[in-house]
């Protein structure tokens, strides 16, 4: 369209079409390129470039269009800019050789007839450019970029206005109008960028929480870290499944960051449990581990008996008894090792990494019952009753009462999430975090849910945060499972209706265990095992 023939009606029209199309692009970069597209097109020039403007202060190339040339980089060509960056500052002062740069600086519109004359600007990188393709740049507007407080983010850069095939220069109206259009692109970008911000200040915050969960125990540790992480690789494998129950499903990007936003806060309500609870690692431990103080408690009555037995003996040496003396001697010794046996047997029951039998916990009773000592005149077992009830968890380190305590970090997750004004793109985020605990068969925490009742990314995080524990290397009641255990015993979990088994399947056939241990674990777990004898394992057809 020829310059002078811009109209009312053209410019309204373009009006509207810039805001349809600045308005459904949410990418920067391709906002960037649809701005200098749009521009391009209302000043009816052969060439344009799109800048913004880095921290480090700099003009950064965006894209780069030249119609005559064929040339198209950056943006949604696909087609990567090997262009340097132009400072906006020279040894502290403002840039002012290169036009891009001077507008940026002094948020100018420069409007050129012939870029050839003009001073006092070094034009020698377009005379080079145009000596090497035969172009003759002439024409150039330059208009910079302002954002909703005036400050400049970004530049455009027009080459070489047309009217009847011609290069002319670019007209007032023509000037007036892509000033304008620019604003509105401007605005478009700045929205884009506050909405990005906001995306990355709202991740941020939940990598913190999630960050803050994990420094209250050194023992779980990286948990919150990882099940995000292993939550979003199964993911992927299952996005690209095409065979089975699941192959209908799929994600795009924003599918992908809520699933990653869940992950972080699948587990925000430990925020309010007891350090102790969470950081208790051994059976005994409360604020600190009390197997100091039965140690301590299992000196004294080593002490006790040894003089018991002592006075035995000096009477028996009084009577000249050698044989009495040497049977004492006999019975101290043999009630010592015994009792250095059976505070063994505590020291080891109290690290809970194996189940207790049930003559394991008889065994404990006996212990309790077998020795007494006096404290403070208080005759007393040298286990007492919270200690007995601690020493017989079967399985683990915690109390029926301290799991309650544990299980409602999940109603305090849910009372967090709920509250949370979540935007509409991350409505999911509290049905996804809430999963990891609930199983198949609807007999899970804290709601109850059936598989039916679930979604795929909720049921999927479940698995998630089973595999992290069972492979994690930091908890001190366990040692750091190989993969064929794991699998084993996740396999029976599908059997038992708690483990999805459709998902089940893709986590095993995709090995994207592999993909997770060489990241998050150590290679050494990797063991050989055969898939058709897992537990619970049925193949994807």
């Amino acid at each position: 369209m020829a310059q002078h023939k811009i109209t009312n009606s053209y410019a309204l029209q373009q009006l509207v079409d810039i805001s349809i199309k600045l308005s459904s692009e949410s990418d920067s970069s391709k906002l960037l390129d649809e701005i200098l597209q749009i521009v391009m097109s209302i000043a009816n020039c052969d060439a344009g470039s799109i800048y913004s403007i880095t921290p480090e202060k700099h003009l950064k190339f965006e894209t780069v269009i030249n119609r005559t040339l064929d040339i198209y980089l950056g943006g949604g060509s696909a087609k990567t800019l090997e262009f340097s960056d132009i400072p906006l500052f020279i040894d502290g002062s403002p840039n002012k050789n290169a036009m891009v740069a001077h507008s940026a600086n002094s948020g100018e519109v420069i409007n050129i007839p012939d870029v050839y004359a003009a001073i006092p600007f070094d034009v020698s990188a377009a005379r080079k450019m145009d000596e090497a393709t035969g172009y003759r740049t002439q024409s150039m507007l330059v208009i910079p970029l302002k954002d909703h407080t005036g400050d400049i983010i970004g530049v455009i850069q027009l080459i070489n206005a047309l009217e009847d095939g011609q290069t002319v220069e670019f007209s007032n109206d023509v000037e007036t109008l892509v000033r304008s259009f620019a604003s509105l692109g401007a605005i478009s970008l700045t929205n884009t960028a506050l909405v990005q911000e906001m995306e990355q200040l709202f991740s941020a915050f939940a990598r913190t929480i999630a960050k803050a969960i994990d420094e209250k125990s050194p023992h779980t540790g990286g948990h919150c870290r990882r099940v995000p992480a292993l939550t979003l690789m199964l993911a992927e494998e299952i996005h690209k499944e095409r065979r089975g129950p699941l192959a209908d499903f799929t994600m795009t990007d924003a599918d992908r960051h809520e699933i990653d936003i869940a992950g972080w806060l699948h587990d925000c309500g430990k925020i309010a449990t007891p350090d102790h609870i969470i950081e208790k690692s051994k059976k005994l431990q409360t604020i600190f581990d009390r197997i100091e103080f039965v140690n301590a408690k299992f000196e004294i009555v080593a002490k006790d008996i040894e003089i018991a037995y002592q006075s035995k003996i000096i009477n028996a040496l009084q009577k000249g008894n050698t044989i009495e003396v040497q049977q004492l001697k006999t019975s101290m010794d043999r009630e010592l090792k015994q009792l250095k046996l059976d505070r063994s047997f505590i020291q080891k029951v109290n690290v809970g990494g194996e189940y207790l039998s049930d003559q394991d916990i008889e065994s404990i009773d006996q212990v309790s019952k077998s020795y007494q000592l006096a404290i403070e005149g208080v005759v007393t077992s040298v286990l007492n009753v919270n200690e007995v009830e601690n020493l017989k968890i079967r399985r683990g380190t915690l109390t029926d009462a301290e799991k309650e305590i544990m299980k409602n970090h999940m109603v305090i997750t849910m009372d967090i999430l709920e509250t949370l004004p979540f935007p509409k793109h991350l409505q999911n985020v509290t049905e996804y975090a809430l999963g990891h605990h609930e199983t198949m068969d609807g007999k899970g925490y804290p709601r109850g849910l059936t598989k039916e009742q679930m979604s795929v990314p909720a049921r999927l995080m479940a698995l998630a945060d089973i595999f992290e524990a069972l492979s994690a290397a930091d908890r001190p009641y366990k040692s750091a499972k190989p993969v064929s255990e794991c699998l084993k015993i996740m396999g029976s979990l599908v059997e038992n209706n708690h483990l999805d088994s459709d998902i089940f399947a893709i986590f095993v056939e995709s090995r994207v265990y592999e993909k997770y241990i060489r990241e998050f674990a150590s290679t050494d777990q990797l063991d050989p095992f055969d898939i058709y004898e897992l537990p619970g394992y049925q193949p994807i057809e």
